[in-house]
């Protein structure tokens, strides 16, 4: 979850941590957690049970477990806090619905100020981008209403905000759309390109039933997570 977040300095680490404890042991209710799984935001209400020597008992819902289960943090949100928190998860008790976590730090977290909600695309998609004589042609890592990211081989050179036509093929129908190329990310084999989408009213439709069946792949993934493995997990 590292690059969901930054992490923000009130007064230093240990007095930041002890002003959190303090104030989760005296504010038990009004909390919400928040995780990010495969792009997607999990957030549910949470209580809690107890507090004592740095560790934090919560109350949790199962999604909420599941996510916390793969990304070993969690994002906790609470009114009268300067900034969100991020702890990390010690254990997961599923038979009581409860997260044990400790490592409490103030934290901004980017991800909550985009416009539209993003998954990562768990198979795969094909997608290109066609600007003048340049073709980049790969598959899609993640979406969302506004836009896209398309993985491709490396050696494509392409400036930012080069604007050219999208070209994704989805299940129920293969669309056309103009495309604004945002930013290029170099890893090792491969080059992300995101893409902002310009919208018409098919390129919207299919593109949201796409993402509807997505979350739905998603959340019964965290159904299957949750229902699996022991009671108590040590994360």
């Amino acid at each position: 979850m590292q690059k969901h977040y930054q992490l923000v300095t009130i007064d230093e680490f240990q007095k930041d941590e002890e002003a959190i404890l303090d104030f989760l042991s005296s504010n038990s209710t009004g909390i919400r957690l928040l995780n990010y799984y495969r792009e997607l935001p999990v957030s549910f209400d949470a209580s809690i049970v107890f507090s004592d020597r740095g560790v934090v008992e919560m109350k949790i819902h199962d999604l909420q477990a599941a996510a916390m289960m793969m990304q070993k943090e969690v994002f906790i949100k609470c009114k009268g806090l300067p900034y969100d928190v991020v702890a990390k998860v010690m254990k997961i008790r599923k038979t009581t619905r409860s997260a044990f976590l400790t490592s409490f730090h103030y934290a901004i977290i980017p991800a909550e100020r985009r416009v539209c909600v993003r998954v990562r695309v768990s198979e795969k998609f094909d997608a290109t981008f066609h600007f003048d004589n340049q073709l980049i042609q790969g598959s899609i890592e993640d979406i969302s209403y506004s836009g896209l990211s398309i993985n491709a081989p490396e050696g494509i050179s392409l400036e930012e905000n080069s604007t050219g036509k999208v070209m994704i093929a989805l299940p129920t129908a293969m669309i056309e759309l103009t495309g604004k190329l945002l930013k290029v990310n170099q890893t090792n084999s491969f080059a992300k390109f995101i893409i902002e989408l310009e919208m018409d009213k098919k390129g919207e439709q299919c593109i949201s039933q796409f993402m509807f069946a997505q979350q739905s792949v998603i959340i019964r993934e965290l159904k299957d997570l949750f229902d699996s493995g022991p009671d108590t997990i040590i994360v």
